[in-house]
């Protein structure tokens, strides 16, 4: 089950993932309040799309739109009931994009609350939650699961806890601010250590910032494990224009960014917010030479 995504990190040279699904779904949209996730089911030829732009640009990874499709998360727009459906199509539309050369990574998010003590929201609650979705990212036929953007530790062991238990690989990603620690002030080898005492098969950080912070965290990243590392950092920190969000990295300058993560031994490259098929292209061509 693990070997397709195992032996391609047994290469030795970097796994292009793709970027950002949800501000190229918001870039293509004029709806900035809806539930992008619910996108698999009104409008999958959209995220298609997008998946099958990054895989056009060089991913060799491409993941589901799904990273906000938990049952809490959706509660939020009246879709809680719709949680299984939802992550179903959304690696049924990532599949056909793919076909039988790109792996498809099932993405988990964040539930969007805070847990106890210092929200409502009891471990017992996000534990369903993410073993609901996990359980109907593997039964829909990912090669991997991503557990990503995460602050929390708590939560983050809960999920990957719940993508272990499908038998799948499992990447877990947490996500650092400027100063090197999380949202809830978790540091960059605490994370490591927890996620490797939890079977993670590949450890890493995504989004929070742009390349230069977390060329450090992932530094450190690298110092605590002997598990292969990704880096996915968003393309820079955004500006307001027009009314929307716009991130200011280049292509160019990702692509160099690229380079440098290489050069440390990262095992799977891709991007996050703001990070657009141009910037993967980029990178993909930047790696390849």
């Amino acid at each position: 089950m693990m070997s397709r995504f195992v032996d391609l990190l047994k290469d030795h040279r970097p796994l292009i993932c793709d970027g950002a699904v949800g501000t190229e779904l918001l870039s293509r949209t004029t709806r900035a309040d809806q539930c992008l996730d619910n996108l698999n089911l009104t409008h999958p030829d959209l995220v298609r799309e997008v998946h099958l732009s990054y895989i056009k640009a060089g991913a060799q990874i491409i993941e589901t739109n799904t990273f906000g499709a938990n049952k809490i998360r959706l509660a939020a727009h009246g879709l809680a009931d719709s949680a299984r459906e939802i992550n179903t199509a959304g690696v049924r539309v990532a599949k056909e994009a793919a076909g039988d050369d790109v792996l498809v990574a099932g993405s988990i998010g964040p539930v969007g609350k805070l847990l106890e003590p210092y929200g409502t929201l009891s471990l017992e609650e996000v534990r369903e939650a993410f073993s609901e979705q996990a359980a109907a990212l593997k039964d829909s036929g990912v090669d991997v699961i991503f557990v990503e953007t995460m602050a929390d530790l708590q939560e983050a062991g809960a999920a990957v806890e719940a993508a272990k238990s499908t038998g799948l690989p499992v990447v877990a990603q947490m996500s650092f601010a400027q100063e090197g620690r999380t949202m809830m002030g978790v540091d960059p080898a605490t994370a490591v250590q927890t996620f490797c005492e939890l079977g993670a098969d590949v450890v890493g950080a995504n989004c929070g910032t742009g390349f230069y912070d977390m060329l450090s965290v992932v530094r450190e990243i690298i110092a605590a494990t002997d598990r292969p590392v990704i880096a996915q950092p968003n393309a820079g920190f955004p500006q307001m224009v027009d009314g929307r969000l716009v991130y200011m990295s280049s292509p160019a300058y990702m692509a160099d960014c690229a380079k440098q993560f290489a050069e440390l031994g990262v095992a799977i490259i891709g991007g996050c917010c703001g990070t657009t098929p141009d910037h993967i292209r980029a990178i993909s061509e930047a790696l390849r030479r």
